[in-house]
């Protein structure tokens, strides 16, 4: 980024005092919930201003701690704080994905779609920088470090051990130097100690206060030697969070349930699907994603898929926020609180619970003291219905799907189900939409139904760069082979050539794509991206793929938004691109 759109970022202040944020006004018990941050628009704005007036782009997480409360703001790879008077900043990364800044400033730095955080007893803020298979840390100065992860990935996790005699993950040795795969779940006791849920790696890591870092829960055939807890085939540690007594919860999209792992290192089961029959808390929920625990002891589970989420005390289970399964699903929401993929929690001691509402690009408050206390156990309630794919929205907000996000290797079910719905839509192009192949040769496409969109608007000043996101949605299996997208940027914008793509899964997590190769003409007004896109098949079972391209402002643009780019993916009708150019007194 330019020095001018650098200084549109205010970088982070020194902890506030000790006090939690303002709360916001505490909704009736039937009134909407609170938007702390975010207006509901996927997009990068509003730092120095109130936060509900800025823009979020699909937001992953929300921890509290050290007088503020900080967000994952996933699709931006931004981490963003919210203080106490409710102004919104950014303390880490510069907006474009990449790993680069350990040893300075944050704001400079570049994550790789953050999806988790925790602070620190000293106020740090730990970043689970995911494609980066890093955890980050911010200290209250502001300077951006590595504590876990050395970049490389663990692959299948135990197969030639690169020299490190664990396996290959560093266990028993300085977390800086263990290999993370996904990383997408964080979390920190009150003596520090870390705990990392790998998507990738299907284990939950631990890194003491000597910086060793371990295995502590692991899939089964996942654990090695290390003594590690056993979580059975179907486990992924999407969540995690740490009560007043050290003892940790993992939330397990996989096997649907919330497992405990004592102080003692046995692990159970305290909620899970009604079938389980292990003395669980019979739960009929969809895919448990993030756990938060409030100072009473009460557990918060976000139900990713069932948009909503679910207290869990004295062994029974209710919803607080999104729809009452015991009421049918097309009851009202629970405090009137509609949400889309819920993703991440933290309990404020303000006395609400904080919700990163993903599809809705905001940051939600839910009274905890108005939540209503009706018990929802149902017996045998329908399970949410798997949603193919999800709504997007008019231009003004669109909304793909949840970023996910953040990328492992196929997830040994965590849930079937192509996540999101798409509501009442214009339906995209059925038909084949021919396309040719690298050679110039015909390729016959097969018929699938695409939905093919712009992500997140993009405002640049003149001369800056950004990326552009191209989103491909699909409810259908879609192979076409070898076929070339054609691009044409925006008045005042040309392209720089970077083409990458990835493809975002139902879980949260994002798989990196091949290798899309692009060729710019028209003196950077047109891109050609030549790529083999898979949706919906055996090793791709992704709900989007989505492709980012390197975009600049011209140095004299005309300042304004311009609606004429276009993308033409794989033949389908065209679908227009959108960016504005900021002017020189612009911020």
């Amino acid at each position: 980024m330019t020095a001018k759109a650098a200084a549109r970022r205010r970088t982070p202040d020194a902890p506030d005092a000790p006090d939690a944020p303002d709360a916001p006004d505490a909704p009736d018990a039937g009134g909407p919930p609170a938007t702390v941050a975010g207006n509901g628009t996927a997009g990068f704005s509003g730092d120095g201003g109130p936060a509900p007036e800025g823009q979020l782009a699909f937001p992953a997480d929300v921890a509290v701690g050290a007088g503020a409360v900080f967000v994952a703001d996933h699709a931006n790879h931004r981490i963003r704080r919210i203080d106490g008077s409710g102004t919104l900043t950014t303390i880490a990364g510069d907006g474009l994905r990449g790993f680069a800044g350990d040893g300075a400033d944050g704001v400079r730095a570049r994550l790789g779609f953050p999806s988790a955080l925790a602070v620190a007893p000293d106020g740090a803020v730990l970043v689970a920088d995911e494609m980066n298979h890093r955890i980050r840390r911010i200290d209250p100065s502001g300077v951006i470090d590595t504590v876990a992860g050395d970049g490389s990935r663990t692959g299948d996790g135990g197969v030639g051990d690169g020299g490190m005699g664990d396996g290959g993950v560093g266990d028993g040795g300085p977390a800086g130097r263990a290999r993370l795969d996904a990383p997408c779940a964080v979390a920190v006791d009150g003596a520090g100690s870390v705990y990392i849920g790998e998507a990738g790696g299907r284990r939950v890591r631990r890194i003491g206060g000597d910086g060793v870092i371990s295995t502590v829960v692991a899939a089964s055939g996942r654990s090695g030697d290390s003594g590690a807890a056993d979580a059975g085939e179907a486990f992924l540690p999407a969540g995690l969070a740490v009560d007043g007594a050290g003892q940790l919860y993992i939330a397990d999209p996989a096997g649907r349930r919330v497992l405990l792992l004592g102080s003692d290192g046995s692990l159970r089961a305290v909620a899970g699907p009604p079938d389980g029959g292990d003395g669980a808390t019979a739960v009929d929920w969809s895919a448990p994603c993030a756990v938060a625990v409030d100072g009473r002891g009460a557990v918060y589970v976000a139900d990713l898929n069932g948009h909503r989420v679910w207290r869990l005390a004295d062994g029974a289970s209710r919803v607080v926020a999104g729809p009452d399964p015991a009421a049918g699903e097309a009851a009202d929401a629970v405090a009137g609180t509609a949400l889309r993929y819920p993703c991440g929690l933290a309990a404020d001691p303000a006395g609400r619970l904080l919700v990163a509402d993903n599809f809705h690009h905001r940051i939600a408050a839910v009274p905890l003291a108005t939540a209503p206390s009706q018990n929802t156990e149902p017996e045998g309630a329908e399970k949410p219905v798997s949603e193919p794919e999800p709504k997007p929205e008019p231009e003004p907000k669109p909304e793909p799907e949840p970023e996910p996000v953040p990328e492992p290797k196929p997830v040994p079910k965590p849930k079937p189900e192509q996540k999101p719905e798409r509501a009442p839509e214009p339906e995209p192009d059925r038909g084949s939409g021919g396309a040719q192949d690298g050679d110039g040769g015909p390729v016959t496409v097969p018929a699938a139904r695409l939905l093919v969109r712009q992500e997140v608007g993009l405002e640049v000043p003149r001369g800056g760069s950004e990326l552009l996101h191209v989103r491909v949605s699909s409810t259908d299996p879609w192979a076409p082979g070898r076929v070339e997208h054609h691009f044409t940027a925006p008045t005042g914008f040309v392209f720089d050539g970077r083409v990458t793509c990835a493809y975002y899964r139902a879980d949260r997590t994002v798989l990196p794509g091949g290798e899309p190769t692009g060729t710019v003409r028209d003196d950077g007004r047109s891109l050609t991206v030549t790529d083999e896109p898979r949706l919906n098949t055996p090793g791709h079972p992704a709900a989007a793929l989505v492709y980012t391209l390197g975009i600049r402002a011209l140095d004299d643009a005309e300042p304004g938004r311009y609606t004429d780019g276009r993308a033409v993916v794989a033949g389908r009708p065209e679908v227009r691109l959108k960016a504005s150019v900021l002017g020189d007194d612009e911020d």
